[in-house]
């Protein structure tokens, strides 16, 4: 399983286990899942104010499946882990308890990009040793038990601040016709936000009215690492539509190729950070004309991949077979959304 995406990888546990429901249509709100940039002009995959509720609505569209929060920001810090506390311990088999944690105060745990802070999602239940909990993370594929204490001391850090729980007793398959409404709504045509904000980012800091210091460049864009990996989600979407249609992915010299050149647009991300860096500690501003043409090759190669993954689309619902995987019975609930773009 490609790892892009905390919350998704969370959410998606439970769909993966499901026997019959099919996981990677959701991936289709990864590719350019929100974000953030500060009014310093900092990128950040993260922000008090993310709440996910995109997804939350395509996820009970699709599934069936309704993510409430627990976590109010409204409540002090201690109020929270007490009532996360409460579920983790009164959690029942069907339940999964989501929290955000900072994953720098784990150090046991692996933390691929360095970040402090690093807010992360993981699920957690209880184990027969109070002390101790069980914490799966499926974005890093790892599970295993921790003091619980450390846990929480995790979960104070200032920058985690979110939790949700949901249970699978409701789960069924997704419509057709969900499944197309929420491709519509997720593919941006003519618009690359990532980029476009990598490119307002920069003219803030070395553009003919920059806002802010050169030497800031580098903090500004340290996340790009962490947001460029969302840009796999489209290998699920390409996987899919065709395994959807009885086609082979795995093999296929046209899939294989998206997959290649999806592999360039996140690998360019990280060069284009370097650049960037390279920019900013030399203070040579004939750079930033090399900088904005990686900008530019990534815009044209990102637009490439959304028209290859459309013409894809357009293939699978005009094939339309009497059943697939992707479909429910008629009279499920939320079995029709209007289609809308």
């Amino acid at each position: 399983m490609i790892k892009v995406h905390c919350f998704v990888s969370c959410v998606c546990e439970l769909i993966k286990r499901t026997p019959g429901v099919d996981h990677r249509p959701f991936y289709f709100g990864v590719w350019d899942a929100d974000f953030s940039v500060d009014d310093q002009h900092r990128l950040s995959y993260h922000s008090p104010h993310t709440a996910h509720e995109d997804f939350r609505q395509w996820y009970r569209l699709l599934y069936g499946v309704n993510i409430e929060p627990w976590y109010d920001p409204a409540r002090s810090k201690e109020a929270n882990i007490r009532e996360l506390v409460a579920l983790v311990e009164g959690r029942t088999p069907q339940q999964h308890v989501m929290v955000m944690l900072d994953m720098y105060r784990l150090p046991e745990r692996e933390n691929k990009f360095h970040q402090n802070p690093f807010p992360h999602y993981v699920m957690l239940e209880a184990t027969d040793d109070p002390q101790t909990w069980f914490m799966s993370d499926p974005d890093f594929r790892w599970e295993g038990t921790l003091p619980r204490d450390r846990i929480l001391d995790a979960v104070r850090a200032p920058a985690a601040a979110g939790g949700f729980v949901f249970d699978g007793v409701d789960i069924r398959h997704s419509t057709r016709e969900t499944v197309e409404a929420y491709f519509i709504r997720c593919m941006k045509h003519d618009h690359n936000p990532f980029t476009q904000a990598l490119r307002e980012i920069i003219n803030a800091h070395c553009g003919p009215v920059a806002a802010h210091p050169l030497a800031d460049l580098p903090h500004a864009l340290r996340e790009i690492p962490v947001m460029a990996i969302r840009k796999y989600a489209y290998e699920h979407a390409f996987a899919w539509l065709l395994e959807d249609q009885g086609l082979q992915a795995e093999g296929d010299d046209g899939f294989e190729n998206w997959c290649l050149e999806i592999e360039r647009l996140v690998k360019t991300y990280t060069q284009l950070q370097y650049r960037a860096m390279k920019l900013a500690i030399t203070g040579d501003r004939r750079q930033v004309a090399a900088v904005h043409a990686l900008l530019d090759d990534q815009d044209q190669r990102e637009f490439r991949i959304k028209r290859g993954l459309q013409d894809l689309f357009r293939q699978w619902r005009d094939n339309r077979p009497a059943t697939t995987g992707a479909t429910a019975p008629t009279n499920s609930p939320d079995a029709t959304v209007e289609l809308t773009s």
